[in-house]
């Protein structure tokens, strides 16, 4: 049998509502394994985050991370790929972040930083289970930040997207993942592009890929994979770019379902 592989978004995807993979979930994970796929993990999260659900997911090899920034092997720690701002990038948008009020919060591969507590770093570690460590941010930007997010109300977010996204075309890739969140990484840092380069290490045709995700990071790797299931509780875009969209139901076994929809259950 040709290798396959089945390209899995974590949150709102695999994850429930309470972060846990539901037991209809990990039975579809063992599905796809018995039917010939490899779970890859892709994730807007850091690579030693997504770590944390070895136990949950099963056996881990291949991890795509920081919205596609990071390919990294789970059990060796192989680095395929990682793509970083540059230090004026990161000073530039932390100094818009701060001019503007906002919290701040950097991915670096030694983990998630910001420089001060506040309501939205505590909101983004009660989302994720992790909370980033206080450091001094200038020091980080000279040695490489994989992603920047400016975080606040979802209105003030909602109102900077479309001036950032403008300012920044062609240059960064910003998206809006979660609504209080605004995210920037390298042009080079989508789950699409890094699903590409670990298909090609691994002699994967597109056409023998599966993708599942629910969010606006999902949009181009659901359009890229050989086949695609977006979430149906998922934002409008990603089921949109999608093959198919899963049944309704509970959002905890929406995977589950999505799983029998793509191997033709």
């Amino acid at each position: 049998m040709s290798p396959r592989l089945a390209i899995v978004d974590l949150d709102d995807t695999l994850l429930g509502p309470d972060k846990k993979v539901s037991p209809g979930n990990q039975q579809a994970l063992r599905r796809l394994r018995t039917s010939g796929f490899d779970i890859v993990i892709a994730s807007g999260r850091h690579h030693l985050n997504i770590l944390r659900y070895k136990d949950h997911v099963g056996s881990m090899s291949w991890t795509i991370s920081s919205q596609g920034a990071v390919v990294r092997h789970a059990g060796t720690d192989e680095l395929l790929r990682e793509f970083t701002l540059t230090e004026a990038e990161v000073l530039t948008l932390c100094e818009i972040g701060r001019s503007a009020g906002l919290s701040l919060i950097v991915y670096h591969h030694e983990g998630v930083f910001t420089e001060r507590e506040s309501e939205w770093t505590r909101l983004y570690a009660s989302r994720t289970g992790w909370r980033p460590k206080v450091a001094d941010l200038t020091r980080l930007a000279a040695s490489g930040v994989q992603k920047v997010l400016l975080s606040e109300s979802a209105a003030t977010i909602a109102r900077l997207f479309p001036e950032m996204k403008r300012a920044y075309d062609g240059r960064l890739y910003v998206v809006v993942t979660e609504p209080e969140s605004l995210e920037f990484t390298s042009l080079q840092a989508n789950k699409a592009l890094a699903a590409r380069s670990l298909a090609s290490k691994l002699a994967v045709e597109r056409r023998d890929t599966i993708a599942f995700g629910d969010g606006n990071n999902d949009v181009e790797l659901l359009t890229w994979a050989g086949f695609s299931v977006a979430m149906a509780h998922g934002r409008a875009s990603a089921r949109q770019a999608a093959s198919k969209v899963s049944p309704e139901g509970p959002p905890e076994t929406a995977f589950s379902r999505a799983v029998d929809l793509a191997l033709g259950q």
